[in-house]
């Protein structure tokens, strides 16, 4: 099996998800859950990050985090470790508290960074806890709807999204949390499990990093033919037909550089399924990757394809 991809690098935005050792609480009083926050911004000063949002369950715990030179996982081993020391000895425990290797997803910026805030205000309404997110006061939720909260909390940058005023950002929120309107963060496309955003924000932190790009899901070509096929709406038989009517050159060229950036799939093994020869599609790519940074329509086409792929 090979290792979980991590993309690490200042300036990311992750969404956090940990929970308990199987699936047992984490937090058994709100003193608990104080302690947990204390720790957070005890390490927030200590570790120069920042923190947009948070929400604490009974038994997992959602962040939202922008990190700066301290890699998340420096910061997470001695969040979770500090807490758990302190956990253990106050209910005379041992062992792990947390469920192995907490979950990060990196996330585009901007409106899909207000989509993972709302999401993680949202956990306790959609758990059945509390019917309106204002409510729960293990969340930071209230610190938005009000000109005041704790200094390690970073709500500036993300109010700012919606205006820049805070008043007017205030209300705004309101709104944006009431009408359920914008992009939905559980509908984004998530690329090897760990990026949340558009096929090419991930295609971009992929070069950035270390990381390669590799096949994240073991995606095939006819698995990529047969997404491109759904989206353009033709029979995947069309695209690997040897006539030119209908030219369907442009769809293989999506579907090949699809493939290619987004599961690590060499030109050469999706021109043999659409039994074609690899100079040709080469040449195509190439000519897509320049229509790209053009052509929004194009884009939307490919990051369509890759979320069926999902």
């Amino acid at each position: 099996m090979s290792r979980p991809l991590r993309v690490e690098y200042p300036g990311a935005v992750y969404h956090v998800l940990a929970r308990g050792n199987e699936k047992r609480d984490v937090f058994w009083d709100d003193h608990d859950r104080e302690r947990y926050l204390s720790r957070l911004a005890h390490y927030r000063s200590r570790f120069d990050f920042r923190v947009y949002a948070y929400c604490l369950m009974r038994n997992h715990v959602h962040l939202a985090i922008e990190t700066g030179e301290i890699p998340l996982s420096r910061i997470m081993l001695a969040l979770h470790g500090s807490y758990t020391q302190t956990f253990n000895r106050r209910h005379h425990r041992v062992g792990h508290l947390f469920q192995g290797r907490y979950k990060a997803f990196l996330v585009q910026r901007d409106r899909y960074l207000l989509a993972l805030v709302r999401y993680i205000h949202q956990n306790p309404v959609a758990a059945g806890i509390e019917p309106r997110a204002w409510r729960y006061r293990w969340s930071s939720d209230r610190w938005y709807r009000r000109l005041d909260g704790p200094d390690w909390l970073d709500v500036e940058p993300v109010l700012a999204l919606f205006a820049p005023q805070r008043q007017r950002a205030i209300r705004q929120y309101h709104a944006f949390m009431k009408d359920g309107g914008g992009v939905r963060y559980e509908s984004l496309p998530g690329l090897g499990q760990v990026i949340k955003g558009e096929t090419d924000f991930a295609i971009r932190v992929l070069r950035r990093t270390s990381e390669p790009i590799r096949n994240l899901r073991g995606v095939t070509a006819e698995q990529v033919a047969r997404a491109i096929s759904r989206v353009i709406g033709v029979e995947p038989e069309a695209l690997t037909a040897r006539g030119r009517v209908p030219d369907l050159s442009g769809e293989r060229a999506i579907a090949a550089y699809v493939g290619r950036e987004v599961a690590g799939i060499p030109l050469a093994k999706t021109a043999r399924h659409f039994r074609r020869h690899e100079s040709v599609l080469v040449r195509r790519v190439g000519r897509l990757e320049q229509r790209l940074k053009k052509d929004p329509a194009l884009r939307e086409t490919v990051t369509a394809v890759t979320r069926l792929l999902s």
